[in-house]
């Protein structure tokens, strides 16, 4: 009975009631709507975890019920019963009457008590059974309400990401087609893409992968202070028509800039295809896409360091729309998430 009725009783706590609502006069706040859904997926684990206590203390006392009935399997009574009809009567005897017709009677009590207590244990073991069942569902439950709370936690952010990019953008912030397209898929995203925080460098006239190239500066290299992108003249065509990015080192060049301007330089030659690059020149030396990586093409003297590219690495696109870095943002900065929500 207990059991039926733990059942019962699980069903009740473990339902969620629909719940209808009026349509919106306006559209709502998704920021509101998230930190709705947060403290929802909270009283739900909530109501999970109380549950699962619940069945573990249910559990635990069918587990006491059925070692119980064990131990009185092996009481006077069912000894009696297995030894014969001698012995029942002698235990019956134990009533204390004179009577042989009473000692009879009470001989079948026995019996009939013997068989009852099988059938207790059955009941209590099979209610274990069943109890355990319930308690394996209700740690499922509590796993699956963790994991809605989780997601939840995580739809918070981006939409507060997404708020904040609109209020970026509300300001007029600099930003040209690439700035914009860009915006948009970051509102669109189900992740908190790094590479939507804005960088401090203007972006006024960048195609969309010299926007990725530098925004993804901002991010991996945050010593760097100064990334040059459009000019409206220029000797060559890259700067003027927004497919060109100067990263300008820290130091102008000398000591530990030679590393780090090495490393970028590495890492968007290892991934040229992603971000769309055309060629590179960093201290005076030339790199095209579809060259071995750190293999370099010596150039001629231009006259100055910065002529020569020995302060900047510089990086042009071929079209500004052929790579596919924002595909790599989304997917990096996923497993980061992913990554940190492991580690809580």
């Amino acid at each position: 009975m207990f059991v039926r009725a733990l059942v019962m009783a699980c069903a009740v706590v473990m339902a969620v009631p629909a719940v209808a609502h009026a349509a919106p006069a306006r559209p709502p706040d998704p920021v509101a709507q998230a930190k709705d859904r947060v403290a929802r997926a909270e009283r739900d684990l909530d109501r999970a975890r109380l549950t699962a206590r619940r069945i573990s203390d249910e559990a635990d006392r069918a587990e006491t019920e059925a070692a119980d009935a064990r131990q009185d399997l092996g009481s006077y009574a069912r000894e009696a019963y297995r030894s014969g009809g001698i012995d029942l009567l002698g235990l019956a005897s134990l009533f204390d009457s004179p009577n042989p017709s009473d000692t009879i009677r009470r001989a079948t009590v026995v019996r009939l008590l013997a068989e009852h207590q099988d059938s207790q244990v059955a009941d209590a073991l099979a209610a274990v059974g069943r109890v355990d069942v319930l308690r394996e569902q209700s740690e499922e439950l509590v796993e699956q309400a963790r994991s809605q709370l989780t997601a939840a936690k995580s739809a918070l952010a981006t939409a507060r990401r997404k708020r904040d990019l609109m209020d970026e953008l509300a300001r007029g912030a600099a930003g040209g087609v690439g700035t914009e397209q860009l915006t948009e898929l970051c509102l669109a995203s189900d992740v908190i893409v790094d590479v939507c925080a804005r960088s401090p460098w203007d972006e006024s006239h960048l195609t969309f992968d010299a926007v990725l190239i530098e925004r993804y500066v901002n991010v991996k290299w945050p010593q760097i202070d100064i990334v040059g992108g459009w000019r409206p003249s220029d000797p060559y065509p890259d700067h003027p028509s927004g497919r060109a990015v100067d990263i300008m080192m820290p130091n102008g060049g000398a000591g530990e800039d030679v590393a780090l301007g090495d490393e970028i330089a590495r890492y968007y030659q290892e991934n040229a295809a992603a971000y769309g690059i055309y060629y590179m020149i960093w201290r005076q030396r030339i790199w095209k896409a579809g060259e071995p990586v750190g293999q370099w093409t010596a150039m001629a003297d231009r006259g100055s360091p910065t002529a020569n590219h020995m302060d900047h690495v510089h990086i042009s696109v071929t079209n500004g729309e052929s790579g596919t870095a924002w595909e790599l943002a989304e997917r990096r900065s996923a497993d980061m998430q992913t990554l940190l929500g492991d580690k809580k």
